[in-house]
């Protein structure tokens, strides 16, 4: 399952390119988005995509906890929840994934904030699991996770560790680490595109200087 915002969502939400716009965040989300249905659909295994439209809750646990239970109510008895903030997921860790969720009933993917890029567990262990009061959203939620997967019981395997994206920082990290060709690429050329957008929305702010030598310099007008 990927539970993802909409990508104008996240183009409002997050900073990829902190000097572009919100549609060209929103087009650095919507490659995300794109590249982790190809993955997740590479794997093999039914595919079901959560997006904000299907999503109900006041909070993040509720919106997530609701969609787990919809899609375990379609008569699945592992699932796998994956984001769209990690490109370096591939298939092939999918497909271990659920290998390790079909054999313990428990798998976790840390991602290098605290966080948890993947999580797999079966119906059972979500029933029993209090979703609300878990730290989403934070840096302790993997271990967290890992902790109330171990009170029940469960035999938690663990993939390696990824780093996922919510920034700009972020977005220049994982371009310098092994990437997907097409993924690379279309991620680079959205990361340049803002790059020359934001040179060319200062260049009436230097002209405007140039009038106005006479003036204490002041910095460019704020968008």
């Amino acid at each position: 399952m990927l539970f993802t915002r909409s990508a104008g969502e996240e183009g409002a939400r997050k900073r990829f390119l902190s000097h572009g716009s919100r549609a060209d965040n929103a087009a650095v989300a919507a490659r995300l988005i794109a590249h982790a249905t190809a993955t997740a659909r590479q794997a093999g295994v039914d595919f079901v995509c959560v997006d904000s439209a299907r999503q109900q809750g006041a909070t993040f646990g509720e919106r997530l906890a609701g969609a787990v239970r919809a899609t375990f109510a379609r008569g699945y008895e592992h699932l796998l929840i994956i984001g769209n903030d990690c490109p370096q997921l591939t298939a092939a860790t999918l497909r271990r994934a659920v290998a390790a969720v079909q054999a313990t009933g428990a798998v976790l993917g840390p991602a290098t904030d605290g966080g948890v890029y993947l999580l797999g567990l079966s119906r059972p262990l979500f029933e029993s699991t209090p979703w609300l009061t878990l730290p989403w959203q934070t840096r302790h939620l993997g271990a967290a996770l890992h902790r109330q997967l171990r009170r029940l019981g469960a035999a938690v395997q663990q993939l390696p560790t990824l780093a996922d994206i919510d920034d700009e920082a972020g977005l220049a990290r994982a371009l310098r680490q092994p990437l997907a060709r097409p993924l690379r690429r279309g991620l680079h050329r959205l990361r340049t595109a803002g790059r020359r957008g934001a040179r060319r929305g200062l260049q009436p702010a230097r002209c405007l200087r140039g009038r106005v030598a006479a003036r204490p310099h002041r910095g460019p007008p704020a968008c």
